[in-house]
């Protein structure tokens, strides 16, 4: 047909057109084609270095300075300021009633007014801190708890998951509880912004106070 030699001629052009547009190979292969090691190259593709992820900024605020309590002490929960307080409290109370008790049993055997004779002075006072050491040193030694502390269900634990010892609650209440009083009890308020919970005497002993199961 007529038109059969200009459509060719249109078609030849359009290829021709297309060749001379197609980009270079890569490496001496044609776009597309099977290279020897197997590997298809497709147009355009770079080998990049794979995206390091930057470490994320945490803001101050949301910074943790301190473990929470069951990193470091299994499935206890820790004792609030309250409860150390009506703990502190019972074994104040306790002491209070035992020394008014050595008092009157003394003045009684004697016949007179305690202050009337340093004997009995000596007595009484040998028995009220015979009472503080047995509740503060022994009974706690032995299973972290005070009198006060076994009325209201909380107990001592170290924070390194070891046992309490009784040179421990000998370090805890007769050093630490003296240098905790200074100041006007200072050391007994600084657990309320520890981020522990831990007062002076906790510090020094390396102890916290949690509730006993």
């Amino acid at each position: 047909m007529p038109v059969a030699k200009p459509v060719h001629d249109v078609v030849e052009k359009m290829n021709r057109a297309a060749v001379a547009e197609r980009p270079p190979s890569m490496d001496g292969q044609a776009i597309g084609q099977v290279p020897s090691n197997g590997a298809v190259s497709m147009p355009g593709a770079e080998a990049h270095p794979a995206a390091v992820r930057p470490t994320p900024i945490i803001p101050a605020s949301q910074r943790k300075y301190a473990p929470a309590t069951h990193a470091f002490i299994g499935a206890y929960e820790q004792a609030g300021f309250g409860l150390r307080y009506g703990a502190w409290m019972f074994d104040f109370l306790i002491t209070l009633i035992a020394l008014m008790t050595f008092t009157f049993i003394v003045s009684a055997i004697g016949r007179r007014a305690v202050v009337d004779s340093n004997q009995d002075l000596f007595i009484v006072g040998g028995l009220t801190a015979l009472l503080l050491i047995i509740n503060f040193v022994v009974l706690a030694g032995l299973n972290g708890q005070s009198a006060g502390m076994r009325i209201l269900g909380i107990q001592i634990a170290r924070v390194d998951g070891k046992r309490f010892t009784m040179k421990g609650a000998m370090l805890r209440h007769l050093v630490g509880y003296p240098l905790s009083m200074l100041l006007f009890f200072l050391g007994f308020l600084w657990m309320l912004w520890d981020p522990r919970r831990q007062a002076w005497h906790d510090k020094l002993a390396g102890t916290i106070v949690v509730m006993s199961r």
